[in-house]
């Protein structure tokens, strides 16, 4: 009886046991819209724990796994939160969407846009989704655009036919002959005919690229490079005579090249000056050889604000067959500590390049863009400048715009803001046996 007694006082104990032990509270990994948090819970579903934390979920959001399921042996449990968001895609109405896209560019690829090189976005596409967020996107067409016996392409986001001609700087009189009509949406590649002519003149002009000549000097150290001659790139003018056909053009035919600038080739220094060291200093002819083929160390700060993914050398390749023609709204500004960032007392770019002292690299003039249109580090080629590069942006500097880094404030004020023509030139990815552009 004594016996009995001991036994089923010793279960009461372990079963008492037992339940205070599952009672006690474990860990349960929460990451909430990339939020990570730990919480001691003694819930056994995913809803027990949002319910002692005290989150709350609303029905477009997603929970894994769902409210009902119990804790997951991992416990951990995800919440992606969906975000209310505005979006105006072209000249449409402003529609409210909820979302769970990370990016701008995730959203608008959501709803079958794919965006193209000078399309305007804002905000820009790597822009994170926030709720409350308006995102408007405006696509570019290319027009065909007549008047009188000259023709042009016009890369615009207009509406109608009338809105194309005010942008191409048209003016259109009472007397004048439109096709199509002044209130006709546009479409890209479509032809716009003032004054329709059968015979019409068209010029196109296209760069010519420059040779890279490179000359040993033994006047640097080995290893060493120098750009003596920034290249610069040819241009020619070709004229063609089209037929026009109730507005359509039926031929296309090459006339004449007229050559509007020369080559000059870019011309850099290669060091050949062995460079002897002291005898206790004496390094060994693998670490020589080591040394002499070391890359050059990267001109830009880590305190840059934004990265250039890869430094732009002068002996890259640059592909002139894809460069691609910009009209541009372009404005100035110098290199005076109001008007960039200062690090040290030292005057940067956005992109970390020191410019207290100088307004080029590498002999090009530096220029700031919008880098969702020509990204950092990309050369370019700007109409009475000759070749620049990409290496600052600017809060004023969104869609085809440039802002040209010059000496002084005179200079600026007086080159004020006007329209120019640019080429990007992209780097061109080289091949074994591919000859210098």
């Amino acid at each position: 009886m004594m016996f009995r007694r001991i036994v089923l006082s010793v279960g009461v104990v372990a079963t008492a046991v037992f339940a205070y032990m599952a009672m006690q509270p474990e860990p349960v990994t929460i990451i909430d819209d990339g939020v990570t948090m730990v919480h001691e819970s003694r819930g056994e579903s995913v809803l027990d724990v949002l319910e002692e934390t005290g989150i709350v979920v609303d029905e477009s959001d997603v929970v894994t796994p769902a409210l009902s399921a119990d804790i997951p042996l991992d416990r951990v449990i995800q919440i992606e939160r969906a975000r209310t968001v505005s979006l105006q895609i072209g000249y449409g109405q402003i529609e409210t969407i909820e979302t769970r896209e990370r990016t701008v560019e995730d959203v608008l690829l959501r709803y079958g846009v794919s965006v193209r090189d000078g399309d305007d976005v804002y905000p820009g596409v790597r822009t994170p989704i926030t709720s409350g967020m308006t995102i408007r996107y405006q696509p570019v067409v290319a027009l065909d655009v007549i008047v009188g016996d000259e023709a042009k392409t016009v890369h615009t986001m207009a509406q109608t036919v009338e809105q194309a001609l005010q942008e191409a700087n048209v003016t259109v009189s009472d007397k004048d002959t439109v096709e199509p009509a002044l209130a006709t949406p546009v479409r890209d590649g479509m032809t716009i005919t003032v004054n329709v002519s059968r015979d019409v003149v068209q010029y196109e002009n296209r760069l010519i690229p420059f040779e890279i000549v490179r000359e040993e000097d033994d006047t640097l150290a080995l290893g060493e490079t120098e750009v003596v001659q920034v290249g610069v790139p040819g241009l020619e003018r070709t004229r063609y005579a089209l037929t026009v056909e109730n507005g359509t053009i039926t031929n296309r035919t090459e006339t004449s090249v007229e050559t509007l600038r020369t080559v000059r080739p870019q011309i850099i220094k290669l060091g050949t000056r062995i460079v002897a060291e002291p005898e206790a200093n004496q390094e060994t002819e693998q670490e020589q050889e080591e040394t002499a083929t070391t890359e050059p160390s990267s001109p830009f700060r880590e305190e840059a604000e934004i990265k250039i993914e890869e430094t732009p050398r002068a002996e890259d390749v640059l592909d002139f067959t894809s460069a691609k023609q910009l009209l541009v709204e372009a404005t100035a500004y110098t290199n005076n500590a109001e008007d960039t960032i200062t690090f040290d007392g030292r005057v940067l770019t956005r992109s970390g390049y020191d410019v207290t002292d100088t307004i080029l690299y590498e002999g090009m003039r530096i220029i700031a863009v919008d880098p969702a249109i020509i990204p950092l580090g990309t050369r370019v080629y700007v109409e009475g400048f000759g070749m620049a590069i990409a290496l600052d942006t600017g809060s004023a500097i969104k869609g085809n715009k440039i802002d040209v880094m010059m000496d002084s404030k005179e200079e600026a004020v007086t080159f004020g803001r006007q329209p120019l023509t640019i080429w990007v030139i992209p780097k061109q990815e080289e091949k074994e046996g591919t000859d210098d552009a």
